[in-house]
């Protein structure tokens, strides 16, 4: 065999061989793709890793690891993958759809909002991305430009049904009720099986007083989708306003089934030590009260391990990093309400009889801004009541950074006499409530040794904020309360603004700089605070004793709308 013929041969081989590496390549890239597809995660980034060895270039490859990063919710590591996929072939629609999909779940808008434009200049009928760039304009309080954007995308896939349900949503958001219901309809007409759409009418119908028509639309998007939680959370909330309290509470505690999980299983790689703590505290007093069975007995020692191992933790780290079988330990219970406390309607008042009507109202129409406290607040009975269900419920599923934990009306935190204690405010302080209904509530319970709420604002019209701890667990009778500006959030500041601890330095740059004074209410046992809930209002300074019967309790009642203020 001659020169040329052996270079002719090993040409020949390195191309059969080019060719074998690229058909296995083809290969391991179809078998990651369905081991992503599959949620086999880790089988699938070993594949795309693989290529990438071979091919440091490989688009798809690229992009599919962002994919994996973002569904396991490292979104900066998502961010660079799906980056560096479109620096290598910037001509892949799909590639800036996630793009955006990424940066809208890392909060950063602006640059969601160009992904997703770019995703639409390469696919002129993408209406997903066009559905997805509205959301962005949703969240960005853009409204206008979100309504554009879900008519784009309307415009891209005719009898998109989806794309009237969001476009009725912003229309909604805008106050443009009618819009809004006809739009829905429009969604219903092309799918009436759409439970969002029903439900959505539900929520105009609500707002516009007409709860009987509510009604029927949250019980069509029940029929058609029955774990739906804001349905019954919205139904609950349309039988309190027509004055059926059994009726709303058995609403609002099946969206708390639906929402804590119940009997599912979960996965955590982390926990709060304060949630561990509370939930051990709080399950060692059910099983020594006789509240909970001995089959509750190994959830009770789980929680105990757990407690020990955060003492024995970094003091300054907030949560604990937990393994899969202490995971397994307390799954069965630690998202699940195992007891509810009987708290159930009282046949005489629950507000105290005593209050001095006429004087409460004019001092809070006196104060401008309106700020004021009531002592005494409750009977006696209704005040032991609701203090043992928030003792012996275990409701508390809503983990907070700075220690505490929550528990919210449509979560779990429902009962007869929580009703019952919200409509006869309502009805007995005319000129405080007015025309406003109850819209939210929830409880507070606060880890002794961390700090309380951050300053915030809420989104509503009047904010009920009353304590039910007895006042020998506090040790500063000077402190413990809350504190509330006297200026209130600007009436063009969206609710992140307001009401998000990031934006914590801005709220008090805006504060200072128009001269706000606090107002700060010691805290006292059934001791109200009742304000405009556009100031903005923290926790004080607390001391209590640390144990779990001495945990400061806080319940908050919202009634109305910020803007119908």
């Amino acid at each position: 065999m001659n020169r040329a013929q052996r270079r002719q041969q090993e040409q020949h081989q390195r191309s059969q061989k080019d060719t074998g590496n690229a058909l296995n390549l083809r290969v391991v890239l179809n078998e990651s793709v369905a081991h992503l597809q599959g949620g086999r995660f880790a089988q699938a980034e070993s594949g795309f890793l693989h290529i990438l060895e071979e091919m440091p270039r490989h688009a798809d490859s690229l992009h599919f690891l962002g994919i994996i990063a973002y569904r396991r919710g490292a979104l900066p590591k998502a961010r660079d993958f799906i980056e560096q996929a479109i620096q290598v072939d910037g001509t892949k629609p799909h590639y800036y759809f996630n793009q955006g999909l990424v940066l809208h779940a890392n909060g950063q808008l602006a640059a969601a909002v160009e992904a997703y434009k770019q995703a639409a200049s390469l696919k002129t009928d993408y209406y997903e991305a066009y559905a997805n760039l509205g959301n962005v304009y949703r969240d960005a309080v853009n409204l206008p430009k979100a309504v554009e954007a879900y008519q784009q995308s309307i415009a891209s896939k005719p009898g998109y049904a989806d794309g009237y349900n969001n476009l009725g949503v912003a229309y909604k958001e805008q106050k443009n009720l009618d819009q809004a219901v006809e739009a829905f309809q429009q969604a219903l007409a092309i799918n009436p099986n759409h439970a969002e759409a029903h439900y959505n009418i539900g929520t105009v119908l609500h707002e516009q007083e007409k709860q009987d028509g509510a009604i029927r639309a949250f019980e069509q998007a029940l029929r058609l989708k029955p774990h739906y939680a804001n349905a019954h959370h919205h139904l609950g909330l349309s039988y309190l306003w027509k004055g059926h309290i059994e009726a709303a509470v058995s609403a609002l505690r099946h969206s708390a089934d639906c929402s804590q999980n119940h009997g599912k299983s979960f996965s955590l790689q982390s926990v709060y030590k304060s949630r561990v703590k509370h939930d051990a505290e709080q399950v060692q007093y059910l099983m020594a009260h006789g509240l909970l069975g001995k089959e509750h007995a190994g959830y009770c020692e789980a929680l105990q391990l757990l407690q020990t191992r955060a003492l024995e933790t970094d003091s300054d780290s907030v949560r604990m990093v937990i393994s899969r079988e202490e995971c397994e330990a307390i799954a069965p219970s630690f998202n699940r309400i195992l007891h509810y406390a009987n708290c159930p309607l009282l046949s005489q008042e629950a507000v105290n009889p005593t209050l001095d009507v006429v004087e409460i109202q004019k001092r809070y129409n006196q104060q401008q801004p309106e700020i004021m406290f009531v002592d005494d607040l409750l009977t006696e009975e209704a005040l032991a009541s609701l203090r043992r269900f928030c003792l012996e419920s275990t409701i508390w599923k809503k983990d907070y950074e700075n220690g505490y934990i929550g528990a919210l009306l449509g979560e779990g935190f429902s009962s007869p006499l929580l009703l019952q204690i919200s409509e006869e405010l309502r009805v007995r302080f005319p000129k405080i409530f007015r025309r406003h209904r109850l819209v939210q509530s929830w409880a507070f319970k606060q880890d002794s040794q961390r700090r309380g709420l951050n300053i915030h604002a809420d989104a509503a019209a009047v904010n009920v904020n009353f304590w039910v701890t007895p006042d020998e667990a506090n040790q500063d009778p000077t402190s413990g309360g809350l504190v509330v500006w006297d200026k209130e959030a600007p009436h063009d500041w969206d609710f992140n603004e307001y009401n998000n601890t990031q934006y914590k330095p801005k709220i008090f740059e805006f504060l200072e700089a128009h001269g706000a004074q606090t107002v700060r209410v010691p805290y006292r046992q059934n001791r109200a605070v009742i304000f405009n809930s556009d100031l903005f209002h923290e926790t004080d300074y607390c001391v209590f004793h640390d144990n779990y019967e001495s945990r400061r309790i806080n319940i908050t009642m919202l009634y109305g709308h910020r803007l119908k203020a």
